[in-house]
């Protein structure tokens, strides 16, 4: 019995591996062509981009892989994992593991991070917390992912005025309400190398999903990009948590800001973009129905690629 299962959990991180690897190389050869035309693209599309590796290699061993191997494989077999099966499970271990110390890592350096500063006063606003905080610097950022602190220094409130100050908050609540910082944290459990410029650009277009979510008229754009460059003025570039969000983030930070500003300067009503559900609605269900018609000789061809890793 543990022979079986320990055959079977090294066949699905192989597979895993092979798959995450192959997608993620091909991710990373696109965007050499695809960041040129980066600004056309808004965040969810970048993001969804960067996790189709992890996320598709995850989907393919639990409903394709795993299946395939509990249901076809004889539990009574001597037959073992080769050595490219092996090599493949020890680099998926390699990625899994790495990724999971990444991720419990960032969560411990956000949570020192609201451990140092003092809390003067705290609010509820809109499911998240609202704490002032003592520090030298003018600060504005959403740290945190179950329970999100929006901490906002005294310096910040001195500086901004009240339309400028509402504004940078309705900017950060709108990172709450788009997960940005759980998104952040799924990918520093998928790390790969060379796919960090695309990481970048989610980054600035996640701000500017922000911007556009914080602005209602020509006057709140004018505001929020005077606390821009109120806050960007006062601020050096420091040590952030990586799960958090800031008014003015650290990363690409001047020529990201001075695109902002521009574009919050020339701010003009946009209307709402269709979403066109149920054109997208259709192809998933269409996909759905012919995945479960075709389900039985798909997972005995998945099993049949699978015997290579053992052989």
């Amino acid at each position: 019995t543990v022979t079986y299962f320990l055959r079977g959990a090294l066949l699905w991180v192989a597979a895993f591996f092979l798959i995450y690897v192959t997608l993620s190389i091909g991710v990373a050869s696109a965007w050499q062509f695809l960041n040129r035309r980066a600004t056309a693209w808004n965040a969810s599309f970048l993001y969804g981009l960067r996790a189709l590796p992890f996320a598709a290699a995850v989907a393919v061993v639990v409903f394709l892989v795993l299946p395939s191997f509990l249901f076809l494989e004889p539990y009574q077999t001597g037959e073992r994992i080769g050595v490219l099966g092996l090599g493949l499970a020890c680099g998926g271990i390699v990625v899994l593991g790495f990724g999971a110390v990444s991720a419990i890592w960032a969560l411990r350096k956000t949570d020192r991070f609201l451990a140092s500063y003092p809390e003067k006063r705290s609010r509820q606003l809109d499911k998240s917390q609202v704490v002032e905080i003592a520090t030298a610097t003018p600060m504005l950022l959403v740290a945190g992912i179950c329970r999100p602190k929006l901490l906002i220094s005294e310096q910040a409130v001195r500086l901004l005025d009240e339309g400028e100050t509402q504004v940078a908050i309705r900017h950060e609540l709108a990172h709450v309400s788009f997960h940005d910082n759980f998104k952040k944290l799924t990918l520093r459990a998928a790390k790969f190398p060379f796919l960090s410029g695309l990481e970048q650009s989610w980054m600035h277009a996640a701000e500017v999903a922000a911007d556009d979510a914080a602005v209602t008229d020509e006057s709140s754009a004018l505001d929020l990009a005077s606390a821009l460059l109120k806050i960007a003025a006062q601020t050096s570039v420091g040590q952030m948590p990586d799960l958090a969000t800031s008014l003015v983030p650290d990363r690409g930070r001047d020529e990201a800001l001075r695109a902002r500003i521009e574009r919050l300067m020339a701010w003009q009503s946009r209307p709402a973009s269709s979403r066109r559900r149920q054109p997208s609605a259709l192809f998933i269900s269409s996909g759905l129905v012919l995945l479960a018609v075709c389900y039985g000789p798909l997972l005995r061809h998945v099993h049949e690629l699978s015997e290579l890793f053992i052989r």
